[in-house]
């Protein structure tokens, strides 16, 4: 583990210092930054961890240093990149980026959240009714108090673009950063990668370790 602190340190260090360039001189390079982030966070983990866990101690007995920080810190990165999508995707950015073109209605007695500007709503598509939740900006939420913002069907309509059962109007005038691509990182590879690293550090645990028999007269 010393030897392997060493190499891990500066290459830590560096990445650090890239990934806060990435998020902060260029924002351009967020995802890359994020990416960078990621996987920095779960080899420190994997550090920060071994002391007080069996997880690389067991897995490096098994297979060596090298392999259990390989495998224990890829395992982390790839949760952490998973914690990251997930966050990514409840932002109104990731709707407008890949959602599709919607005329949302809000009806007249809208019901919002108490934080924030997003009410309850409902649009078309692919011929369906599909109601889920509009998030707006705070001139179109204003807007909504205004009887002569309501359409005859008794709803205020906002252009907006949806996915899923979210859409974000274009009041908000959206750029989403390049970091909303990790949005598409699916929750399940976080539960994977951490199904891996546990089910590799049980076997490394429960299961003996075999060592080569000697002969009487290897003695």
């Amino acid at each position: 583990m010393k030897i392997t602190l060493l190499w891990a340190v500066p290459l830590g260090i560096l990445a650090v210092v890239a990934a806060e360039w990435a998020l902060l001189a260029n924002p351009g390079g967020r995802l890359v930054g994020l990416v960078l982030l990621a996987v920095l966070l779960g080899f420190i983990g994997v550090f920060a961890l071994a002391p007080v866990t069996l997880a690389v101690g067991a897995v490096g007995e098994r297979w060596g240093t090298a392999a259990a920080v390989l495998l224990v810190g890829t395992c982390l990165s790839v949760a952490v990149l998973a914690i990251i999508g997930s966050i990514e995707r409840a932002k109104p950015g990731y709707a407008w980026k890949y959602g599709e073109p919607v005329d949302a209605a809000v009806p007249h007695d809208w019901t919002c959240t108490l934080s924030g500007y997003k009410c309850a709503g409902s649009w078309r598509s692919q011929g369906k009714t599909v109601h889920g939740s509009v998030t707006m900006s705070r001139a179109e939420h204003r807007a909504l108090r205004s009887p002569l913002a309501v359409a005859a069907d008794g709803a205020h309509h906002l252009k907006a673009r949806a996915l899923n059962r979210r859409a974000a109007t274009a009041g908000l005038h959206l750029k989403p950063a390049s970091s909303v691509a990790l949005g598409k990182v699916p929750e399940w590879t976080g539960w994977t990668a951490g199904a891996i690293g546990l089910g590799a550090t049980l076997f490394a645990i429960v299961l003996p370790h075999r060592t080569p028999r000697t002969t009487p007269e290897a003695r």
